[in-house]
């Protein structure tokens, strides 16, 4: 098996250089997860630098020896993807813009850089955590002293609450399977649950449904692996930090959850006149996808004809028009499928199992770091598998892929912790990389 190395000084290169370009890929990506929150369009800064280093350290610094299967799989995957976004199926070959298959272009190469360059976990677990305090201080701010009835961070509601959730939970999982010294593991777990407080401030419903599932996730990681004992101890400890974390939000918890059944209540009982709630514009905008979906299931409507298709049913009144206020179907599987039909449905599907997949930790695949090491490994294997389930979960209820915030978080945040993952197993003993 071939194992990842770092970037190590060439013939004429001198060392400073290799050295000094791997710290700067290490803030790069330390960045990325700690200002994707708290700053207007927070993920770009760290993902820009990290693009632009890649494509430097490919110039001056180039890695020897051949890829991973598995980031060939993943580099080969985000390229598909990024072809997929930019076509809009309504021809044969018709663009829809070229933006997110020149981002997506630039991910693939980040991530393959990093897999062989390497990054160092502090800058992953202190990013993340890190990542966490900002969500809650600007939603802290905005509910607190700007009053805002949901916290919105810097794009909306929605996806501030996703991602704000996913960080809680990636650190909190680092927390507890990690094995640091108490202090660290105690700062860890405050952090983590400053996300997920963050995510509750938002009112995203559909970030917190996600949790059983991350939670189930996390103790079936560390059971599988041996460490039975400690899967139940942190699935308890985050179930205890999760009612804590609550309580302060309780009665918005209580009252959204209400909310929630009362509309879809409501909406079974007159889908044309409760249409224009929250959650029956959701079941209104997917008895419409389904509609479509049945009349074109293998080629989709395309990005154009979707909405066309949509204003036809409006006009003879099989829809409520309120189903036009949104360009997507408010489900990522439906979106999907509608508009670019069971080939890209198949793509989305294969974006959130494969790496999950890849990342998921085995036995075996814990036994390519020492001994020493084999508990990080287990902890940030399980943070980033973490991330294709959060999105599998977020995405039942919006379309997160329809935002650059979703696109952008997604596919740096797999470099950046493949490029971690690469970094611990090099350090394999010669016997586990057989």
């Amino acid at each position: 098996m071939n194992v990842p190395t770092s970037v190590a000084p060439q013939p004429g290169q001198p060392g400073k250089r290799a050295a000094a370009l791997s710290h700067a890929l290490d803030a790069a990506c330390f960045a990325f997860f700690a200002l994707s929150l708290c700053v207007p369009s927070g993920y770009s800064y760290g993902s820009t630098a990290l693009a632009l280093l890649a494509l430097a350290g490919s110039v001056a610094a180039r890695p020897k020896g051949p890829a991973r299967r598995e980031t060939l799989v993943l580099v080969g995957l985000m390229l598909v993807l990024g072809l997929l976004w930019s076509l809009s199926f309504d021809r044969w070959f018709s663009a829809a813009g070229w933006g997110y298959g020149a981002k997506y272009a630039l991910a693939a190469l980040s991530l393959w850089y990093l897999s062989k360059s390497g990054v160092r976990l502090p800058a992953i677990v202190w990013g993340l955590a890190l990542g966490c305090a900002g969500a809650l201080a600007i939603a802290v701010y905005q509910a607190g002293v700007l009053k805002m009835p949901r916290v919105t961070g810097f794009t909306n509601a929605i996806q501030y609450g996703g991602i704000a959730m996913y960080l809680g939970f990636a650190t909190l999982s680092l927390a507890v399977l990690g094995r640091w010294s108490k202090s660290r593991a105690a700062a860890l777990g405050l952090l983590g649950a400053c996300g997920v407080f963050a995510s509750f401030l938002s009112d995203s419903r559909g970030s917190w449904v996600v949790i059983p599932l991350l939670i189930a996730a996390i103790w079936l990681m560390a059971w599988l692996n041996g460490y039975k004992r400690l899967a139940s101890l942190a699935a308890a400890a985050m179930l205890m930090l999760g009612l804590i974390v609550a309580v302060p939000a309780y009665q918005k918890l209580e009252q959204r959850s209400t909310e929630a059944a009362r509309e879809v209540s409501q909406y079974l009982q007159d889908p044309q006149k409760y249409a224009v709630t929250s959650v029956g514009q959701r079941l209104e905008q997917w008895r419409l996808a389904i509609h479509l979906i049945e009349q074109r299931p293998f080629s989709g409507w395309g990005l154009a004809g979707y909405p066309a298709a949509k204003k036809q049913m409006v006009d003879q009144g099989l829809a409520h028009p309120s189903v036009m206020e949104y360009g997507h179907a408010h489900n990522e599987i439906l979106d999907m499928w509608v508009k670019r039909g069971l080939p890209g449905l198949i793509l989305l599907l294969a974006f959130y199992a494969v790496p999950a997949a890849i990342f998921w930790p085995t036995p075996r695949r814990l036994a390519r770091a020492d001994a020493a090491h084999r508990p990080r490994l287990l902890a940030l294997r399980a943070a980033a598998t973490l991330l294709p389930l959060a999105y599998f979960g977020f995405g039942w209820t919006q379309v997160f892929f329809a935002h650059n915030s979703g696109n952008m978080f997604y596919i740096f945040s797999l470099a950046v912790l493949w490029g971690g993952i690469c970094r611990l197993e090099a350090r394999a003993p010669a016997s586990a990389q057989s």
